[in-house]
């Protein structure tokens, strides 16, 4: 059985790794553009008061109806932009990886040998 050669196998990988280079870098501008969503990871409630907490004296026919602060895609759309950002860099990094031992299954390997020279 013939095995494939270092050199297949470099390429392979050299080819796998400049895909997984280049693919995180499209996916990130994607999502800087508007034209993609961003993994979504999280998602947080928004954050609401409810102002019957804080007053005592409420007519008893009132309907307090609870604020809120902070919506919940207001605090969840920059985290999962993040957290993508995060991860498609960690994919970025494997493709490097990858690459770089490509790279070096590719690369010929030349040793050059000197001669000890002898004065006697």
């Amino acid at each position: 059985m013939k095995y494939p050669s270092e050199k297949i196998i470099g390429y392979i990988l050299l080819v796998l790794g400049i895909i997984l280079i280049i693919y995180p870098g499209f996916s990130v501008y994607a999502v800087f553009t508007g034209s993609a969503e961003p993994f979504e990871l999280f998602k947080f409630a928004g954050i609401s008061i409810n102002p019957a907490q804080f007053i005592s004296d409420i007519p008893q026919g009132a309907n307090l109806q609870s604020a809120e602060l902070v919506s919940s895609e207001l605090i969840n759309n920059p985290i999962n932009i993040i957290a993508h950002v995060i991860f498609m860099g960690f994919i970025a990094s494997i493709g490097f990886r990858l690459a770089s031992l490509g790279t070096m299954l590719v690369r010929p390997i030349v040793v050059k040998v000197r001669e000890a020279s002898s004065n006697a």
